[in-house]
């Protein structure tokens, strides 16, 4: 039986660096991590699945959301989902040049890193290895409009450095504090206790700088133009983070979705009846990415398939091509 996202292990808000506003958060632990036995050999991995674009009802309880998320947590990944502003529960309106959504994101992705890592962290002091150097790999995906925003993001390594130096007050740290108090729920849903106050005290920085991360992306339906310039007005996306601090705030360059998606582990699969791309372009887009010297972008084409996945056996051809590309992580 195909898997779906279950109900949510925990759910919360966190605010999103752009201005503050609420964001709302779901989260999926694996069956691998809940078991005791399991758990401590489960390498710390996650994954993010952004939903289309709110003003034409996407939300984190998307039917394409949920089988792409289905996959990944049987796979044995964290699965976190979030609402963009004006999306479902989250506040705010949707925007017309995506800064704030592209925030949005990154705020929580830079929760997704601070939780995996704290996870990983207590599972070392838990087996009595603190000391315990455990990589964190997680997943940056979207479906549609949400594969737009992911293919934007900042590295890695800013997202790191926006986090580990947040100051007290600004939403950056409030996220911090969310991270940990989600983490500290992990035993109401297991049979791990992995509270400490040897994990609980240290601050961002140290547990962001105490393991190493490495990043993949996955695009559900990628949006090209002329439809993802409809829908944004953005050329060249710059992040805009609220610093709270001498009433400035702070713009960060982001690389090309060229330059990243080439960079990482990538994998677009989309189908040959997109009604929002013509399969040509996707297909020109796709043969470019992968011609670029020493390039990890791969594709999938699935016959048959629209936008919207709802066509007979599709599905099963993206879960198939998905459980593949899975296989092959490290």
């Amino acid at each position: 039986m195909p898997k779906h996202l279950p109900s949510p292990t925990h759910s919360f808000t966190i605010p999103s660096i752009y201005d503050g506003i609420k964001l709302a958060c779901r989260i999926y632990l694996p069956q691998q991590l809940l078991d005791a036995r399991a758990s401590s050999r489960w390498p710390i991995r996650g994954a993010i699945v952004a939903h289309p674009y709110a003003s034409l009802g996407g939300c984190y309880d998307d039917p394409v959301v949920s089988f792409i998320g289905g996959e990944l947590l049987d796979a044995g990944y964290v699965v976190g989902t979030f609402n963009f502003r004006g999306a479902g529960d989250s506040e705010g309106r949707t925007s017309w040049t995506a800064k704030p959504e592209l925030a949005d994101y990154v705020s929580f992705y830079g929760f997704m890193i601070l939780y995996l890592r704290l996870l990983g962290l207590g599972f070392s002091l838990w087996l009595g290895s603190e000391s315990a150097e455990t990589g964190v790999h997680l997943v940056l995906g979207g479906y549609s409009y949400g594969s737009l925003v992911a293919s934007h993001l900042p590295s890695s390594e800013v997202v790191a450095h926006l986090f580990s130096y947040a100051i007290k007050g600004t939403p950056a740290h409030e996220i911090f504090l969310t991270a940990k108090t989600v983490c500290a729920q992990f035993e109401d849903s297991s049979s791990t206790d992995l509270s400490s106050p040897t994990m609980f005290t240290r601050n961002a920085k140290d547990i962001l700088q105490s393991t190493s991360s490495t990043i993949s992306y996955l695009l559900i339906s990628p949006l090209l133009p002329p439809i993802n310039l409809f829908l944004t007005l953005f050329l060249d996306l710059s992040l805009e983070v609220d610093t709270q601090a001498s009433g400035q705030r702070r713009q960060i360059s982001c690389p090309t979705a060229t330059d990243q998606l080439c960079a990482y582990r990538t994998l677009a699969i989309y189908g040959d009846k997109d009604t929002f791309t013509s399969v040509s372009k996707l297909r020109r887009w796709s043969d470019e990415l992968e011609r670029v010297p020493q390039s990890r972008f791969t594709w999938t084409e699935i016959e048959g398939a629209g936008h919207f996945w709802r066509e007979d056996g599709v599905e099963l051809e993206a879960r198939h091509a998905l459980r593949q590309w899975l296989c092959q992580q490290p």
